[in-house]
């Protein structure tokens, strides 16, 4: 089951990734998707009572998603309870060297 991280919107918002996240050698940009919302905590709340499966790390939390179809579910759950969300990408300037 592929899980997708959920991160608040906050520009100075960052997660630390495991090293195993990380390819040793890329020549192209990298790239996670993931979450990013207005209301981490509300978002959370909302998406556990409508049935979406969270994994809490000491770091951050992760969506386990099922299928690709739940993701504009998602989306659209949140943002009917007023809590901004976007599918983007959550990482920032990793420099391969």
């Amino acid at each position: 089951m592929p899980s997708f991280p959920i991160i608040p919107n906050d520009s100075d918002a960052t997660i630390c990734l495991p090293d195993s996240f990380l390819p040793s050698f890329y020549m192209e940009d990298f790239t996670i998707l993931g979450f990013r919302v207005g209301n981490l905590d509300a978002a959370l709340r909302v998406l556990e009572k409508n049935g979406i499966s969270i994994l809490k790390g000491p770091e951050y939390s992760e969506l386990s998603v099922e299928q690709r179809d739940q993701i504009p579910h998602i989306i659209q759950l949140l943002n009917a309870n007023d809590i901004s969300c976007v599918m983007a990408d959550i990482v920032d300037q990793v420099y391969q060297g």
